[in-house]
């Protein structure tokens, strides 16, 4: 099967032969964003990024709210907990407080 793109060495671009044009500039980044788990999520999810392990909600900025492992931890053990288990933690009253949190990582 004959390769059909085109390179222009000069322009660092190659070209299918449908037209569309993709830079190796294009390529690069796409290949450092799944190396680096950076995502703009599209569909359903439009407006959702994941920025390394953090998932980051539509319209917050860089120090916004982000989702991490550790939250969505503690949200499956607090909705999964009975209220009758024995808890080693101290008493408390009511359900645990859950809230995002508040980074102030800088993100790449």
């Amino acid at each position: 099967m004959p390769f059909n793109w085109t390179f222009d060495h000069h322009a660092q671009r190659l070209r299918a032969p449908s037209g569309l044009t993709i830079t190796v500039r294009e390529i690069a980044q796409m290949l450092a964003d799944v190396r680096d788990c950076r995502y703009n999520f599209h569909g359903p999810w439009a407006g959702w990024k994941m920025r390394g392990n953090k998932l980051i909600p539509p319209f917050s900025g860089r120090e916004g709210p982000k989702l991490t492992p550790q939250n969505a931890k503690l949200f499956l053990a607090w909705v999964n907990e009975p209220e009758h288990v024995y808890s080693p933690l101290p008493a408390r009253k009511g359900p645990p407080k859950l809230r995002l949190v508040h980074s102030r990582v800088n993100d790449p």
